[in-house]
């Protein structure tokens, strides 16, 4: 809205009445789009996990790009278990125990549908969980859309032919020259899948004294820890790169691409799910759950059950025993 003369800038707003003053030229795009968000996060996500007075309050919130939701296991903080910060900083500043687990929702990507895959975690762990909001304004709808989500999922696999390309580099000895431009490349490749809740969640792993242990998300966001993990590893070795190695990362609704070394992920996609099946790498490991499609709304039928995806996830992280002398244990018949 500010309009520049020479050197001289101004804002026309501050000849409007008060009431006008907080008016943009997108907001009824804004609100339009805030508000289908709203709907489509009440189809595709477990709202049933949270209570009808978190409900009441999540509809009348205003998404801010980047903001976190700190949701607590249900009923652990009364009617509305829920605080929302709105950046990284203003968390970070907040006193008591760093949070370890976030979620990342897609689709819709009000803070309806945020808070409620958190909560989906938090009664799973038992323990709070930061929800990492994509706030949208005029310039994201187009991204934003069916056509954007295929793009998003396009330059994830780019991310993958980069890293197959830089590990047979590696192996052929030239990798120490051509770091620098694959590092470049894989870069700008998952910039281009950012968004706010990319650059919030980069942050959050960057913290010195974070030892985050779980990263969940479902469709869209599967993207978005994909992309911030890549932007992660593209400067090369660092401590927060070695602290993610440790991370149990769980995808739902979509099957991404990974820098190599992450090896700890489950990924999950509904048997029925053509839509997620779509931005997949197929070809990477992965469970298909029989009969369920991309949404989670456990009042839907087809639903993809996140309880049981957390538990199975679980079975697949859990080392398997080993005997008196560390061998792997034989399992009964």
């Amino acid at each position: 809205m500010t309009m520049a003369m020479g050197a001289l800038s101004f804002d026309p707003r501050i000849f409007m009445p008060p009431i006008l003053k907080g008016w943009s030229p997108d907001q009824p795009a804004l609100e339009a789009t805030r508000r289908r968000n709203v709907v489509l996060d009440q189809f595709f996500y477990d709202v049933g996990s949270l209570t009808q007075a978190e409900v009441d309050w999540l509809v009348q919130e205003r998404t801010i790009a980047g903001s976190v939701l700190v949701v607590f296991p249900r009923d652990a903080r009364g009617d509305i278990g829920i605080r929302k910060y709105p950046d990284h900083a203003t968390l970070r500043a907040t006193p008591g125990p760093l949070l370890t687990r976030f979620a990342v929702a897609g689709v819709g990507c009000s803070d309806l549908g945020a808070a409620a895959l958190a909560r989906n975690l938090a009664d799973h762990c038992g323990q709070p969980v930061g929800a990492v909001v994509a706030g949208y304004g005029l310039s994201d709808m187009i991204s934003e859309s069916i056509g954007g989500w295929f793009m998003l999922g396009a330059a994830n696999r780019f991310l993958g032919l980069l890293y197959s390309m830089r590990d047979v580099w590696m192996a052929d000895g030239t990798e120490a020259t051509t770091a620098p431009a694959v590092r470049s490349m894989q870069d700008a490749s998952a910039r281009s899948i950012a968004g706010p809740d990319t650059d919030t969640l980069l942050r959050l792993l960057q913290d010195d004294d974070r030892r985050s242990t779980m990263l969940l998300g479902h469709s869209k966001g599967c993207l978005s820890i994909a992309a911030a993990l890549s932007r992660l590893s593209a400067p090369g070795p660092s401590p927060a790169l070695d602290r993610a190695r440790s991370i149990r990362v769980v995808t739902m609704g979509a099957v991404v691409e990974f820098p190599a070394g992450l090896d700890k992920v489950a990924q999950f996609l509904g048997g029925l799910d053509w839509f997620g099946a779509m931005n997949s790498r197929l070809d990477r490991g992965h469970v298909a759950i029989p009969k369920a499609w991309h949404h989670l709304n456990t009042a839907a039928p087809m639903h993809l059950d996140v309880k049981n995806v957390l538990a199975r996830a679980d079975a697949l992280f859990a080392e398997p025993p080993v005997d008196d002398a560390g061998a792997p244990a034989q399992a009964a018949q």
